[in-house]
Order: structure tokens, then C-alpha cells, then sequence
């Protein structure tokens, strides 16, 4: 959903890259859980993160990437079962680029950081509803659905802009690596709220 956007960021950092310090430069990787509410359907699973960071003051970084809040397997090629319409299925595939500061107290074990920043999202959804019915958001299509009858997919594709502010440590485990934990709340456009919990490793250049 944000591929042109993610190599534009890529790119972008290769080159500047090229103009600052190595020694304050970093990257980092995570896994995560998330606990997504999107125009108030509320969603949970697994997501990633990827970002760049500079630290340009001893208490200061900013840090871009990119982040996957939520994948779940979209209905583009197999139909809903009955089951998936009695239980009200809601799946959703959300992302975004995000810019953010980090503020940091040093330990002797690692680094202790707040972040505070934007997110530019996209949320992609299905949500199914019993019978022949309008959409409150999205797209409304009929589907004729085995052993039940007639459904009605709501079919959303959302862009829009977030806040987030998070709360980490990172933990020292070798000269330029360290093991990051962190847990963001995030608040975006159509009641977009996000709880996620990322676990990763931070690499030091």
C-alpha cells in the first residue's frame, strides 16, 4: 500500500546518509502486536517495523521507517464461509511511514527513550454483515454465501495521518548492538487507535 513511499524513504536515507556521522547513525527492526480500533471495529495480530535514526543532539534522535500495523489475509480470491458471516469477520491490513524524536536517558545497561511523532496511514478492510445491507463506511458488495444466503461486504481502502507517543528501553548486548522493547499508543483520522507492543534489535553504525 505504500511501496513508492517506502523505497522514496529508502533512497532518501542512503543518500543523506552519506552526509552525517556514522557514529550516529542507527537502524532498527521489531516485531510486534497490535490491538487495532478502526471506525470502531476493534482487530488484533501481528505487525513489523523498520526504521533509520540519527542522533543529533546526546539526548535527541529522529527516527523514520516504516511500520506494518496489522496483516490479515484479505477475501480477493476465496469467498466467506457462513461461519466467517455469524462471527461478523473484520479484516484489516494497516500501515504507514512515520517520523518521530526520541528522547533519551542513558544507563549503565542501556537507554531508557520517549518517542513522540506523526504516522501517515493506510488502512485496507473487509467487514462482512448478515444479509443485504448498507455500508456505514466503505463499499458495499452482495455476496451469495454457501449454506447462509445473502451478505454484505463492506470494502474499505483509507489513507490518513496519526499521532503516536511511546515509551522504551534500549538494552546493550554487544559494542554496537542492543535489544529494544517498546510499547506505542497511536491516534489517527476515522477513530484509528493503536496499541502495539515491538520487540526488536537496534544496530549501531
Amino acid at each position: 500500500m505504500l511501496k513508492k513511499q517506502i523505497a522514496v524513504l529508502v533512497l532518501s536515507w542512503m543518500v543523506s546518509g552519506q552526509t552525517l556521522a556514522a557514529d550516529n547513525l542507527y537502524t532498527v527492526f521489531s516485531v510486534g502486536y497490535s490491538d487495532v480500533e478502526f471506525i470502531q471495529d476493534p482487530n488484533r495480530g501481528f505487525g513489523y517495523k523498520m526504521a533509520f535514526g540519527y542522533q543529533f543532539d546526546p539526548q535527541w534522535y529522529l527516527e523514520a521507517g516504516y511500520q506494518q500495523l496489522i496483516n490479515d489475509t484479505l477475501y480477493t480470491n476465496d469467498l466467506p464461509t457462513a461461519t466467517d458471516v455469524t462471527q461478523g469477520e473484520n479484516v484489516q491490513q494497516g500501515d504507514a511511514l512515520f517520523l518521530a524524536f526520541l528522547g533519551k536517558a542513558s544507563s549503565p545497561t542501556g537507554e531508557l527513550f520517549y518517542r513522540i511523532g506523526v504516522l501517515k496511514t493506510d488502512i485496507r478492510g473487509q467487514q462482512l454483515l448478515a444479509g443485504v445491507r448498507e455500508c456505514e463506511f466503505g463499499q458495499a458488495n452482495v455476496l451469495a454465501i454457501t449454506d447462509f444466503g445473502a451478505a454484505t461486504m463492506c470494502d474499505y481502502d483509507e489513507g490518513g495521518v496519526a499521532g503516536v507517543i511511546g515509551l522504551g528501553f534500549d538494552y546493550f548486548v554487544g559494542a554496537r548492538s542492543m535489544i529494544r522493547a517498546e510499547i506505542e499508543y497511536i491516534k489517527g483520522q476515522d477513530n484509528l487507535t493503536v496499541t502495539t507492543v515491538n520487540v526488536g534489535l537496534r544496530y549501531n553504525f
